[in-house]
């Protein structure tokens, strides 16, 4: 099994894990006296819009909800008093994402893999391979923070299983 498929299949269980116990109101609070670090809320919306990176590179044309909330490639930030989405709705358009994504993703072949990747993100990347390995270590980094954050509201660690 590739790799990046193996990683593909951690982070979809680890996003889960680490939002599991979340209510809607804690993932729009920001950590008390630190209004600079995103809140749950933006990191899980922005987490699933670059998801619609991979299913672009997957050959789908996805609507990408919320885009104005959440955009990549630094064209959104975590914002107070927003009507965000409920986090369950971002959670299930992850999970819906994901088989359908993931069976596309595994057939990609190394001609695929060396085409250059959609606009806007071949200003991070100049193959879909390569921005493929990026999103999976920028989704690592975000999962990262919200379990920081998840310990910092007093919850258990996210769980690996």
């Amino acid at each position: 099994m590739h790799p990046l498929i193996i990683q593909f299949d951690l982070h979809h269980r680890l996003f889960n894990n680490v939002l599991d116990g979340f209510t809607d109101e804690e993932t729009n609070r920001r950590l008390s006296g630190y209004t600079h670090i995103n809140h749950v809320k933006y990191l899980a919306g922005h987490l699933l819009n670059s998801q619609y990176g991979l299913a672009q590179i997957a050959g789908f044309s996805p609507e990408v909800k919320w885009d104005d909330h959440f955009a990549v490639m630094g064209q959104s930030e975590a914002r107070d008093g927003v009507n965000y989405p409920h986090i369950d709705e971002i959670i299930k358009e992850w999970n819906n994402l994901y088989q359908p994504v993931r069976e596309k993703l595994t057939m990609l072949d190394d001609h695929q893999l060396s085409e250059s990747p959609p606009i806007p993100f071949d200003k991070v990347s100049e193959s879909n391979g390569q921005l493929w390995a990026f999103i999976t270590h920028h989704q690592a980094y975000h999962i990262g923070q919200i379990g920081i954050i998840r310990r910092a509201f007093g919850k258990e660690p996210m769980s690996y299983q």
